[in-house]
């Protein structure tokens, strides 16, 4: 039983890592996604709710209530800025504690890598990809030109790094906050899932 964290330049195709490591273990995925996903259902009948909740996510939505999908929200959505509100944070360090003591969950920004720095079962992973994919990728998904692909990674790593400055006083790009620094311009996706749960069994027999 493990968690992974991942944190991620952004564009580097880090939700298809995610999804595929967690379709091989078994585990449960927090991240924006979710959240967005526990917002909506918390505004539907009880009834519809319960049946959307009966997948391997269903555990993690246990954990969170409105005040929670509401606070991260406002964020996400751009209504306030990370470091603006003072209540999203203790928002977001309880709610990674909390879905790291499920085990068997992989969280996706956050500051996870911090959060859970000294976590005897957390795995802390990087996801790294060359500049010039990351732009290509953005220009196919978001009708973007080479110069609005890369302020858009600019604008999003810099809030990212300044976050982790902010409340941990660590830099975003620190190689000794990770186990494990994948680069998929060098790897392809089952390789990279590979080495994760190499370290994941490692865990798994050591516990």
């Amino acid at each position: 039983m493990a968690i992974v964290t991942i944190s991620k330049e952004f564009a580097a195709e880090s939700e298809v890592f995610a999804e595929k490591l967690a379709e091989r273990l078994g585990y449960s995925i927090l991240d924006k996604e979710f959240i967005a996903e526990a917002a909506r259902q918390l505004n539907i009948s009880e009834t519809e709710a319960s049946i959307l909740r009966r997948g391997r996510e269903s555990r993690l939505l246990r954990l969170i209530d409105k005040y929670t999908a509401s606070t991260i929200q406002k964020v996400v959505s751009r209504d306030y800025g990370r470091l603006d509100d003072q209540n999203y944070f203790e928002v977001i360090k309880n709610l990674v504690i909390k879905a790291a003591k499920q085990d068997n969950v992989i969280i996706v920004g956050w500051g996870g890598q911090c959060i859970l720095a000294d976590h005897p079962r957390a795995i802390h992973v990087r996801i790294v990809k060359n500049i010039e994919e990351r732009i290509a990728i953005l220009k196919e998904k978001l009708d973007l030109d080479d110069r609005g692909a890369l302020e858009l990674i600019e604008r999003e790593e810099t809030e990212s790094a300044k976050y982790i400055e902010h409340y941990f006083n660590r830099s975003w790009n620190d190689p000794h906050l990770y186990h494990l620094i994948i680069n998929l311009s060098k790897l392809g996706f089952e390789q990279a899932v590979d080495l994760v749960i190499d370290l994941v069994e490692g865990v798994e027999r050591n516990t």
